[in-house]
């Protein structure tokens, strides 16, 4: 007891308390091997095996960087409860665990993005102590050309070739790059990667951060404006008039013409108008046979819409006629 101006003040002395625990030493790659001898050789071949992080003031490097310290779990003959076992995460707890070292670049956008809405883990995709060695022919999807001829990809140690892998899950997908008029994908010369962040939170993760059509335009420059004419759908989104994965009318279109016009616009009044049954004088030609009798101008005005309207993406030349106010994107 001690008294300070009139107050009983009660000290105690703790004598012989314990040092704060230092944590174990690392168990290093070495005491990993001894049970899993197979997924540590084919680690040491992997992207990750160069990964060393810094856990305190220790250095962690090869499966502990991942997995967290293996002392615990060396000593205890195994047991998941003794070491991170991914196989029991949750797919936002794998994700927080490769947020540790993936928060930069496209990866700072994965939460908030379609995959991660969607429930879809990292290793859902990437397979982590796969090897950079070949491992055989890869085969393609439906005669594609394969992305890569070794396993995993270049990058991103996926579990397989990126369109392969990207098609698993969006089988809609797989039936319209089968169409007949559709992007090089098939070919190799396109990935899905070319247009779509996996990891972004964009609309549906494609690439771009302003109109989808600054996507599209990256490669069609030719239909880059700004145009004197501008055709409205255009200049909203490619996407009004094409589905960029693939299609059966020609250059994507979503229908075939007339028909994809006659969603916006009435029928022409050309293809309304009867023809002529007779031979008839043109004051430029001459005597003219109209083959195509009273059908003759619906034939030719109801096949397609661009036989005449050639410059439907805009134009800088006003168009001839009255009605079109040289509007019509003929030249």
């Amino acid at each position: 007891m001690a008294f300070i101006h009139g107050f009983m003040i009660a000290a105690s002395v703790v004598v012989g308390a314990a040092a704060p625990q230092q944590p174990a030493a690392p168990a290093g790659k070495e005491v990993c091997a001894g049970c899993h001898d197979t997924v540590v050789a084919q680690f040491d071949r992997s992207a990750h095996a160069a990964v060393v992080l810094k856990e305190g003031g220790t250095q962690v490097a090869g499966c502990e960087a991942c997995h967290g310290n293996g002392a615990k779990h060396a000593e205890a003959g195994g047991g998941a409860g003794t070491i991170r076992s991914f196989k029991n995460l949750s797919s936002a707890d794998e994700a927080q665990a490769c947020l540790t070292c993936h928060r930069t670049g496209h990866a700072m956008e994965w939460a908030g993005g379609p995959h991660q809405m969607a429930g879809v883990s990292c290793l859902d995709c990437h397979t982590i102590h796969q090897s950079r060695t070949v491992i055989g022919k890869l085969t393609g999807v439906e005669g594609m050309a394969v992305s890569h001829a070794t396993a995993p990809a270049a990058r991103g140690s996926l579990s397989k070739p990126q369109v392969e892998l990207c098609l698993g899950c969006h089988q809609q997908i797989r039936t319209k790059i089968m169409q007949q008029s559709r992007h090089p994908i098939r070919e190799g010369r396109m990935t899905c990667s070319s247009c779509h962040d996996s990891h972004g939170a964009g609309i549906k993760g494609v690439k771009t951060t302003q109109r989808i059509n600054d996507l599209c335009l990256s490669c069609h420059a030719q239909h880059q404006g700004p145009f004197v004419f501008e055709h409205a759908p255009v200049e909203e989104s490619c996407m009004t008039c094409h589905d960029p994965h693939g299609a059966m009318a020609n250059n994507m279109l979503k229908q075939n013409e007339p028909f994809l016009c006659l969603q916006c616009h009435e029928m022409h009044f050309h293809a309304a108008r009867a023809g002529q049954t007779t031979p008839y004088l043109s004051p430029s030609a001459g005597l003219i046979a109209n083959k195509g009798g009273a059908t003759g101008f619906m034939q030719g005005y109801n096949t397609r819409c661009t036989n005449c309207h050639v410059k439907v993406h805009g134009s800088d030349l006003p168009s001839q006629g009255v009605t079109g106010k040289g509007k019509a994107f003929s030249r």
